[in-house]
């Protein structure tokens, strides 16, 4: 019955016609708060952890194969852009270590229902998703399983190559998997 109401609470914000000047929809849930954040410069093909306000590293990276524009839809090879959160951490055997992102995010959903690309329910699974700071849904057509991952057995070349998601080094991303809780905020800028 909560999850009922708390889905009808979401979509009367969202369709109530906000103000200009009102918190987007990435900014209403804040995370568990954590030391550390990442920020990603799309167009600098950079990535910086940030230690409060303390610069810690910088990693050059590299990105989904159409870097340019926010991801709109699975399989269009973008990177997303906006506000996310390290969601899991696990081992992989093609990436070496994977970093998953909370893609979609709550602007990406608002982004798909409105193109009809998801429909309440779905939209619905991603706000609960993220209100339970969970990883959200990852099979609609918004697409999903972006993260930050290494080159595992790949050469690393100064191309960009991923399905979407932010690839640094190996050495890089045995650091940045022992260094980050999962719940770090990640902020991506074209």
């Amino acid at each position: 019955m909560m999850r009922v109401a708390w889905f009808f609470l979401a979509l009367g914000l969202v369709f109530a016609g906000r103000s200009a000047n009102a918190l987007p929809l990435e900014h209403w849930f804040e995370l568990v708060p954590s030391p550390y954040r990442l920020e990603v410069a799309k167009g600098a093909r950079e990535m910086r952890l940030w230690e409060g306000e303390r610069l810690i590293r910088r990693f050059r990276i590299a990105l989904g194969k159409q870097p340019n524009g926010a991801k709109e839809y699975r399989g269009d090879g973008r990177t997303p852009v906006g506000r996310y959160y390290i969601g899991d951490k696990r081992p992989s055997r093609r990436f070496r270590k994977f970093l998953a992102l909370s893609y979609p995010n709550l602007a990406d959903a608002e982004r798909g229902f409105q193109r009809q690309l998801i429909g309440q329910e779905a939209w619905a699974d991603i706000l609960f998703a993220h209100l339970e700071q969970t990883l959200p849904p990852q099979n609609t057509l918004l697409g999903g399983g972006v993260g930050i991952h290494g080159y595992g057995n790949r050469p690393e070349l100064p191309v960009d190559w991923t399905e979407g998601c932010i690839a640094v080094s190996n050495d890089e991303i045995d650091y940045l998997y022992e260094t980050l809780p999962v719940g770090t905020p990640v902020e991506i800028r074209d």
